[in-house]
């Protein structure tokens, strides 16, 4: 079944959405294949079980997370919903670094931003009516995740536990990594992604993702720009 996704990117051409497309070796806004990268010492086994997972999802950060469509509810209704957010919105800035999330490494805020996190909520409130409630087993594997309290109440309202307070920015790099390759990995995505941290990133609009069918790739479907 069809999932839909609210994800912040960077435009398609901008260098940062280049440079992680080459590192996750696909393009989310085309769906295309992009040559695998220099891995810095990397088998291509290595890099592919390393980039495996977040290049399924491609390049983004959470705002909504994966649903499937309500009954009462059309693909169409939720794009004119997003278009009604997006005018509602005005640009802003924030800047990037290298961070951690437990073992995976994902480009984190340099500072926290209170827009981005006003932004994500209005998004987990306004969204919530054209999302079908998730299978039982869905529930039960994210129950297995160890939830605070506060998660395991978000996960029964919104459907996904790292809502609200509980929301942290990041556009993921990696699967959870072990600590043969957590540190070389950190090395390399580091420099590789040195020219695009620190400086000012400006977030001008928010897209649409759609997955066709479980397991397959998200592809972004329509970009939606701030007032």
């Amino acid at each position: 079944m069809r999932r839909f996704a609210i994800y912040y990117a960077p435009t398609d051409d901008a260098p940062l959405t280049r440079a992680a497309s080459a590192w996750l070796g696909r393009d989310a806004f085309t769906g295309a294949t992009v040559p695998a990268p220099e891995t810095n010492g990397f088998s291509r086994a290595q890099w592919e079980a390393i980039v495996s997972d977040p290049r399924v999802y491609g390049f983004h950060a959470t705002l909504k997370a994966p649903f499937r469509l309500a009954e009462n509810v059309s693909e169409g209704d939720l794009r004119r919903r997003l278009r009604k957010l997006a005018r509602r919105c005005k640009p802003f800035e924030v800047s990037l670094e290298l961070g951690s999330l437990a073992r995976f490494l994902a480009l984190v805020l340099s500072h926290p931003s209170s827009e981005f996190l006003h932004l994500a909520a209005d998004c987990v409130r306004e969204f919530d009516v054209f999302r079908a409630a998730p299978p039982a087993e869905e529930i039960e594997r994210r129950r297995r995740a160890r939830l605070t309290e506060a998660q395991s109440a978000y996960l029964m309202k919104w459907g996904y536990p790292y809502v609200m307070e509980e929301w942290r920015f990041h556009m993921t790099l990696t699967a959870s990594l072990g600590p043969e390759t957590f540190d070389q990995a950190r090395t390399h995505l580091t420099a590789l992604f040195r020219p695009f941290c620190g400086s000012p990133m400006l977030v001008d609009s928010i897209c649409l993702f759609e997955q066709e069918a479980a397991g397959a790739p998200f592809v972004v479907r329509e970009r939606f720009g701030f007032a």
